[in-house]
C-alpha cells in the first residue's frame, strides 16, 4: 500500500516572503517511515521607545502637559517651608506625576531635562530652576510587566538654560521598562516680587521638557 503525505501552508501563498513551505512524498514508506515538510517564519519587530511624564496611556501618544501650580501663601513667602502643588497638579494630583519609559533597542536609555531660561514674571524679575524640588518614589501601584523603583529625575541646568544632568536607563533582556513617580515641590527659599512666574506652553520661560534618547 502507497502512503501519501502532504503538507500545504495557506500563509506561504498569500505572503511567500514571510513563510515558505515544502512538500514531500515518500511512495514507499516501510514500517516506521517518515516524510518531512518544513516552513519557515519571519518575525519583525519594530524599535520601539516610549516616554511618559505625567498624564497618558502606556504605548499611546497624548497631547496633555501637566501644569504644576504652586500658590505661596501671603503669610509664607521666602521663608523656606516648601510649597506643594495644589491638588489638581499632575496626573497623581498635588504635584505627582507617573514617569514610564519603555525601549527594546537592546541599549541603555538616557533620560534629560531641558529649561529654556529662569521662570520670569514678565516683569524683570525671575526665578530659578533650582528652587523646584522632583522627589522620587514608585507608584503606588506596579504596571505588569515594569520595574517600579522610581526614576531619577535628570537635574535641571545649573544655568537655567539647555540640558540638565541625565538619567541612564539600563537595558535588561534588551529591554527598559520603567516607571515611577515624580512629585514636584517649590523650595520657597528667597522672597522675590509679586507675579506670576512661568506657566503654561512656556509662558515666562515655564516649560521643562524631558527627551528619551535610544542610540
Amino acid at each position: 500500500m502507497k502512503k501519501l503525505l502532504l503538507v500545504s501552508v495557506a500563509a506561504a501563498v498569500l505572503s511567500p516572503l514571510a513563510a515558505l513551505a515544502e512538500s514531500n512524498v515518500n511512495p514507499s514508506t516501510p514500517a516506521n517511515g517518515t516524510a518531512q515538510a518544513r516552513v519557515d517564519v519571519k518575525i519583525t519587530v519594530p524599535r520601539v521607545l516610549f516616554l511618559q511624564v505625567g498624564t497618558g496611556t502606556i504605548m499611546a501618544a497624548g497631547t496633555t502637559v501637566d501644569l504644576m501650580d504652586f500658590q505661596v501663601p501671603a503669610s509664607g513667602i521666602g521663608n523656606s517651608t516648601a510649597v506643594a502643588a495644589t491638588a489638581a497638579s499632575g496626573d497623581q494630583t498635588n504635584g505627582a506625576v507617573t514617569v514610564r519609559v519603555l525601549a527594546n533597542g537592546n541599549s541603555n536609555v538616557s533620560l534629560n531635562s531641558s529649561t529654556s531660561g529662569a521662570m520670569t514674571n514678565g516683569a524683570g524679575s525671575s526665578i530659578g530652576w533650582d528652587q523646584i524640588t522632583v522627589a522620587t518614589a514608585p507608584l503606588a501601584t506596579t504596571t505588569t510587566g515594569y520595574t517600579n523603583v522610581g526614576i531619577t529625575h535628570p537635574a535641571f541646568n545649573a544655568s537655567n538654560t539647555g540640558a540638565g544632568t541625565a538619567t541612564t536607563l539600563t537595558a535588561s533582556s534588551g529591554l527598559v521598562r520603567q516607571e515611577g513617580k515624580w512629585t514636584y515641590a517649590y523650595k520657597n527659599a528667597n522672597v522675590v516680587a509679586a507675579g506670576t512666574y512661568g506657566g503654561a506652553n512656556n509662558t515666562n520661560n515655564g516649560t521643562v521638557t524631558y527627551t528619551a534618547t535610544m542610540p
